[in-house]
């Protein structure tokens, strides 16, 4: 469990720093549009998860694609999302971006 823990660490702190570094230089929609995108993705993983738990997918190749959906945004996508996002929020907190207009 460590080495996952590591990973995901690693992987969002990576991904936060890059997105807070340049979030300094976007403007306000394009920064709210990287959140929207990595919250797209975060969701889809978990409507995954859920049609996975739930067996609401069968075997059939939904199923083979939405189970190699959901591991490959568990083990690398889901950090990064969250680092995306997380970051994005940094930098626009430090570029000025105080008003919602």
């Amino acid at each position: 469990m460590t080495p996952i823990i590591i990973l995901w660490v690693f992987l969002a702190t990576i991904a936060a720093w890059g997105s807070a570094y340049f979030a300094k230089r976007d403007s306000y929609s394009t920064s709210w549009m990287k959140i929207a995108f990595a919250g797209i993705l975060l969701l889809a993983s978990f409507i995954a998860l859920a049609g996975l738990h739930w067996r609401v997918v069968g075997e059939g190749l939904l199923g083979y694609a939405m189970l190699l959906f959901y591991w490959a945004m568990a083990a690398v996508g889901a950090p990064l999302c969250i680092g995306s996002m997380v970051g994005t929020l940094i930098g626009m907190y430090r570029s000025g971006y105080r008003s919602l207009s």
